[in-house]
């Protein structure tokens, strides 16, 4: 609880918890810029094909018809498939990565027991056909965005870049 509380304060989120199936990237995607939260916007249009959701740091107009910072949007579909983009890169190389999350783990107890549970994860892991929302929550903490593409994500707990 103390994490996630420091969490969200380092980025000004108001709720760490208030991401939802409908909306997984919800106070999880952060500015590589300025280091502020992403927010959903809608670009509504009279021809539904045209109906887009992006996701824009929420400090790019902070002042109206100002830019304050200048990073771009980033699709909502960029963001579910760079889950899977990274979630397949891990698998691929599973055993580099379990060793360097074992090499990480020290005397932290919480940080061991999150590397038990990747590690166990990505054993049993098989290919995605589809974003798999619950294997979502269980990873990911933050998705940094740096110019309108994916940068790095941040697994739950104990990778920090």
């Amino acid at each position: 609880m103390e994490r996630r509380r420091a969490f969200a304060e380092k980025y000004e989120i108001v709720k760490v918890d208030y991401a939802m199936i409908d909306n997984p990237f919800a106070g999880r995607v952060i500015c590589g810029h300025c280091g502020s939260p992403f927010g959903r916007k809608v670009w509504n249009s009279t021809d539904e094909t045209l109906r887009r959701k992006i996701w824009r740091c929420n400090k790019k107009y902070t002042n109206k018809g100002e830019k304050s910072c200048g990073n771009k949007h980033i699709d909502d579909r960029t963001l579910y498939q760079a889950f899977i983009d990274i979630f397949y890169a891990i698998l691929e190389n599973k055993e580099h990565f379990i060793n360097k999350w074992r090499q990480q783990g020290g005397d932290d107890l919480l940080q061991k027991y999150k590397i038990e549970q990747f590690t166990e994860l990505f054993r049993e892991a098989i290919l995605l056909s589809k974003f798999d929302i619950d294997l979502y929550f269980k990873l990911i903490e933050k998705m940094t965005v740096v110019n309108g593409e994916k940068n790095n994500c941040d697994f739950v707990g104990w990778h920090r870049s």
